[in-house]
């Protein structure tokens, strides 16, 4: 059977297009995955890297990895994340920015969206992400 999953990536030039994500991401054919808002906690419930925003993302995106392979994912796969950061300052840009290019690498960006939050519901998370992917049904 024939490949039928396409995912477009487009940057249009009247926006402004930032390396670590993609504005517009289209997606034809296959199936889509949703990957509930993770934090950086244990499967026991302990927080990972606790006051630190680059470890605790390092870790969420090494788990969104593990996650999205089980569905036979990969990040070249997603197509939308959102990211919750509490306390959002345009300090944390870079170090949010190489998170995303870490786990996207060379494979193509999503699109994104960056919101600043009070809190999240778990005791000492910086950061929550969601994504969505798509993968071939073949």
């Amino acid at each position: 059977m024939e490949n039928s999953l396409k995912i477009g990536r487009i940057r249009p030039k009247f926006l402004h297009n930032k390396p670590h994500f993609t504005n517009l991401v289209t997606s034809e054919g296959g199936k889509m995955i949703h990957l509930s808002g993770l934090v950086a906690s244990t499967k026991d419930g302990d927080l990972v890297g606790a006051g630190d925003l680059a470890a605790q993302m390092a870790y969420i995106y090494k788990t969104i990895r593990k996650s999205l392979a089980m569905a036979g994912a990969t990040p070249a796969n997603v197509v939308r994340q959102r990211v919750f950061v509490v306390g959002l300052k345009l300090e944390h840009r870079p170090l949010i920015m190489q998170a995303m290019m870490d786990f996207y690498g060379d494979g193509g960006s999503a699109s994104s969206t960056c919101v600043g939050v009070e809190a999240l519901l778990v005791d000492g998370a910086l950061v929550e992400i969601d994504t969505t992917a798509v993968v071939d049904v073949a």
